[in-house]
């Protein structure tokens, strides 16, 4: 016998809508009844109700009218199952907006009146409703309740006497956050939101608590009174902090950005959480020290600013001539090295490579990278496939990975597994706090080798629990015996797969936006101390000086580790990077003393269009929103130039092949194919055209004896140390706000904070 229910009249099948065994219908079963009117396009005003937090249910305004229910009901705490089984409600009958006026009157009974000085005015949910239900007059005329505001840290502003007490904030920190900062504390009238005593809110994701307050309680503490939400253009973009490339919301106004905000997960339908970093890193890409001029030095200690882009390109095209005619005269061999970040798009890099397959004068290393001797296309499996794995995975090996802040969508989601219980997570490395238990088994490799050998007592959870999951972090492949590392990684994963049939879970996490696309591309060499001593020129290409590799090399010359060196010093040095003071070739130039040295200004990255492969295998891309300043150009502009002008000149080297083989770069022929991959997955494309191009009988003679390694029983060590100013993005370094984090991140969490 088929039931029905009524929704304001309108009849629907409930046997179609909640006893359907429909896989897509699922949900449905256990969702509350104001999600479920969501979906039939009835919305029902809310302020405690959030799709990805608990329910509370203590604003009342989400009230509706049930039949046969002697008072109205509250549709966020109501089962849409349960309720509508043969029943009616109604979301707009008079007792229903006679409700939701009473509710409004006493949320408003003690709220200030400051809308226009308010940054929420304008996309304030209060507001919003108080013009559809409120009353004209008011009927209490007491002194309203004051509330003293809360320092909870440099990035969100409090004025507390707004608050309507949602607990919408409080709820994301114990849920999401993993922290129990923020509480409700006092009774009744004297019920307050905060920290109880005096501290702030320690957290990556504490931002997000701006875009979940309803009313003007919580805003944004760096840029107060900057604009109205009417006064904004939009536009959709990505986060350059980490690996994962989450997708953002970008606000801004006359060519300024002004907030960057999570964007809803139109696939999921769930909100996307970001960290600090991205949502508050942009300023440091406008700051004052950028230098948005060229520069040139002549074995001098000061830099010349240059009138136009024409005298910079002269000077690194007559440099590059006279170095390689000196190459031919002396019988020598002195490269041209092109160093790049892993954060560098597809576009750049495709150009730079077909430049150094033209000039065999030209090399390409990567400023930092892994030291495997074989190429290395491992990647984290994608959003989806990785959420299936551990919800059917009982067990999370994480080695050499602090995820809290090298990878923050990643613990989100072991968070997330973890909260629903039978689910053990055991970690080599970092004994950090991950915001759930983490079973440390040790520090050092040691460890992971009586581990793979069967010895430790651990081994029988990788065993007896369902599907093991093991993420490694592609920084603890930055070590000199990372191939030792994989081989016992490979060790470990076949010895596992005689227990789990067909088990193939392993995982790496690479920390920089574009990281897993340039190991895709090609396996390019890291920048060595040997590169150094051959080289005639560098060429730097959005690189920062905070890099660890970078940072021993220009250490061991300023220790005189060169000093038997033939090459006494660099020719010269080009920077093609966001120029900021202290910068990369400054300090190159310190240390080594090159005859001149050029400084190029580039854009920001959103001041450039950008493909690239994050570290799930799907393509993001990133779309030039503000408009250069000054002399500044996208990085394939300048490179692009430099290569028409360098076909001009006659007598320089060139290679015998002046054109890209496709098999080095897998399929790749030049940068306008990645228009078509925006929102492609390469997951299986990298594991199936591996050797998709070599017969049989290749294999064969690939099967060589691999060379012996050293493993060395060393620490683990943690590469980020401060998660604001730290990391592989050239901007966070010269941020105020991220500058601000860090300091209170650090009076209150380092070892030697009771001497403060």
């Amino acid at each position: 016998m088929n039931k029905y229910f009524y929704i304001n009249n309108k009849k629907f099948n409930y046997t179609l809508e909640f006893q359907s065994n429909i896989k897509n219908y699922s949900w449905k079963h256990t969702a509350p009844l104001i999600e479920y009117c969501e979906t039939l396009g009835i919305n029902i005003p809310h302020y405690c109700y959030h799709k990805g937090l608990s329910i509370s249910g203590n604003c009342r305004m989400c009230l509706v009218e049930l039949k046969n229910s002697p008072k109205p009901m509250v549709s966020c705490a109501m089962s849409a199952k349960s309720c509508l089984n043969n029943n009616k409600i109604y979301t707009e009958s008079p007792l229903v907006k006679k409700a939701r006026e009473n509710i409004l009157e006493f949320l408003l009974l003690n709220h200030p009146l400051d809308c226009p000085i308010c940054d929420q005015g304008g996309e304030c949910d209060l507001q919003d409703e108080s013009l559809y239900f409120g009353t004209e007059k008011k009927r209490f005329y007491n002194f309203k309740r004051v509330v003293t505001d809360k320092n909870i840290g440099p990035i969100i502003k409090t004025v507390m006497t707004r608050c309507i007490h949602c607990t919408r904030c409080v709820r994301f920190s114990t849920e999401i956050a993993g922290t129990e900062d923020l509480g409700m504390f006092g009774r009744g009238l004297d019920s307050e939101i905060g920290t109880y005593v005096p501290k702030t809110f320690q957290s990556e994701l504490s931002g997000n608590v701006i875009d979940l307050c309803p009313v003007g309680a919580l805003t944004q503490k760096p840029y107060p009174f900057l604009s109205r939400s009417w006064e904004l253009k939009t536009t959709n973009s990505i986060d350059f902090s980490d690996g994962f490339g989450s997708e953002t919301q970008v606000f801004f106004k006359n060519n300024q950005i002004v907030k960057i905000t999570s964007k809803l997960d139109n696939n999921s339908n769930t909100t996307n959480w970001i960290s600090d970093k991205a949502r508050f890193l942009f300023d440091g890409m406008f700051s004052p020290a950028r230098v948005l001029k060229g520069l040139i030095n002549f074995r001098s200690n000061k830099f010349v600013t240059s009138p136009t882009w024409n005298v910079l390109f002269k000077e690194i095209i007559t440099t590059i001539y006279f170095q390689d005619h000196l190459n031919k005269h002396f019988l020598k061999t002195k490269k041209l090295i092109l160093i790049f970040s892993n954060s560098i798009n597809f576009e750049t890099l495709n150009l730079i490579y077909l430049l150094s397959q033209t000039y065999s004068f030209i090399e390409l290393r990567k400023c930092e990278g892994n030291k495997l001797s074989s190429d290395f296309e491992y990647l984290t499996h994608s959003h989806k496939r990785l959420n299936k794995e551990l919800n059917t995975s009982n067990l999370c090996f994480l080695l050499g990975l602090y995820s809290r802040y090298e990878g923050v969508n990643l613990n989100l989601n072991l968070r997330s597994r973890y909260l629903k219980r039978n689910f053990k997570v055991i970690s080599l490395g970092s004994t950090k706090n991950y915001t759930f238990p983490a079973k440390s088994i040790g520090s050092n490799i040691n460890s992971l080798k009586s581990l793979t050998e069967g010895n430790s007592l651990f081994c029988q959870d990788f065993i007896n629990l369902k599907n093991p999951t093991i993420i490694v972090s592609s920084n603890s492949l930055k070590r000199k015996d990372a191939n030792s590392l994989w081989v016992l990684l490979n060790m470990l994963t076949k010895s596992l797969s005689k227990y789990h049939f067909q088990w193939n879970n392993l995982n790496v996490l690479n920390t920089s936006l574009n990281e897993t696309g340039i190991n895709y591309l090609n396996s390019f060499k890291v920048l060595s101390e040997t590169d150094i001593k051959i080289t005639g020129g560098l060429y730097f290409l959005n690189t920062q000086p905070n890099m660890l590799n970078f940072k021993k090399i220009i250490k061991l010359k300023l220790l005189n580790f060169y000093f038997n060196s033939n090459n006494k010093w660099t020719n010269f040095c080009v920077e093609q990077t966001i120029g900021f003071k202290n910068s990369d070739l400054e300090l190159f130039c310190s240390a080594y003393k090159p005859y001149n040295s050029i400084k190029l200004p580039n854009s920001t990255f959103f001041e450039s269009n950008g493909t690239f492969l994050n570290t799930e295998g799907l393509m993001k891309k990133s779309i030039k929103f503000i408009s250069t300043e000054s002399q500044t150009k996208e990085d394939w502009q300048i490179i692009r130039k430099l290569f028409l002008n360098l076909t001009k000149v006659s007598g320089l080297t060139y290679k015998t092949n002046l054109f890209v083989n496709v098999n080095n770069i897998k399929q790749y022929n030049n940068f306008k194919n990645y228009l078509f991959f925006a929102k492609s997955s390469f997951t299986n494309l990298i594991d199936n055209t591996k050797f998709s191009n070599k017969s049989a009988e290749t294999y064969k003679i690939l099967k060589f004896k691999n060379s012996k390694t050293k493993l060395f029983t060393t620490k683990i060590k943690m590469w980020l140390n401060d998660f604001y100013t730290g990391g592989s993005d050239p901007y966070s370094r010269h941020s105020i706000t991220m500058i601000k984090c860090s300091k209170d991140f650090r009076s209150e969490k380092h070892n030697f904070s009771h001497l403060i």
